[in-house]
């Protein structure tokens, strides 16, 4: 993937590459049909006791709810196979891919289904996913949420063209307390780029 604005140039523009993975072998590249990515880490709450002696003591919350919003034009269903993304209902529907011939046909389900999503930003040609590796000499920047749910798919066709809005929600921490969440970059500058991901398995392995 070629970006034709880069982080050379002060800004990261223009294009990115979008995947959605539920295991090893069900990985949909949702860029082609996506227009914008909106990515809400929540806030680290803190609110105040407030004391007799009108002092003050911080009070601590949990780190809140991560959401990450894509926005696009589906022209399907969903993702026959794993591959380039042609719809998101399957997503929501938590259960992607789960039809790979023609007619699709996708039944609501009651399963809830954890995914993986990556957002990668790079000027590096090489990578056909964004769980690729990036070259050493190549700038790049990737946003990574595992163990997160789609919680939302929203049609309409308001404007006269078929929109989708996608949300997927997620805690930034497991139970034990380790990073659902991580964010990566290389200047070009390091003595390697950044790495692949490696296979997602959920409630196992979120990253290599």
């Amino acid at each position: 993937m070629a970006i034709e604005a880069t982080g050379s140039e002060d800004a990261w523009q223009r294009e990115c590459l979008i995947e959605v993975t539920s295991g090893s072998t069900k990985i949909i590249r949702m860029t082609a049909m996506t227009e914008t990515v909106d990515i809400d880490n929540g806030e680290r709450d803190l609110d105040k006791i407030d004391l007799l002696n009108v002092g003050q003591i911080p009070k601590h919350g949990a780190v809140g709810i991560t959401t990450v919003t894509f926005e696009g034009y589906p022209l399907q269903a969903g993702t026959a196979t794993t591959s380039t993304g042609t719809g998101f209902f399957d997503m929501f529907a938590s259960n992607a891919i789960i039809d790979n011939g023609q007619p699709l046909d996708i039944d609501l389900s009651a399963k809830l289904t954890k995914y993986r999503v990556a957002i990668l930003w790079t000027e590096d040609t090489a990578p056909n996913d964004a769980s690729d590796a990036t070259a050493t000499s190549k700038k790049a920047i990737r946003y990574v949420i595992a163990e997160c749910f789609c919680t939302s798919c929203k049609t309409d066709f308001t404007d006269g063209i078929l929109k989708q809005t996608l949300v997927f929600k997620g805690p930034g921490l497991d139970k034990a307390k380790g990073a659902n969440i991580k964010m990566e970059s290389n200047d070009s500058s390091a003595s390697g780029g950044i790495p692949a991901l490696g296979n997602y398995t959920a409630g196992a392995t979120k990253w290599a």
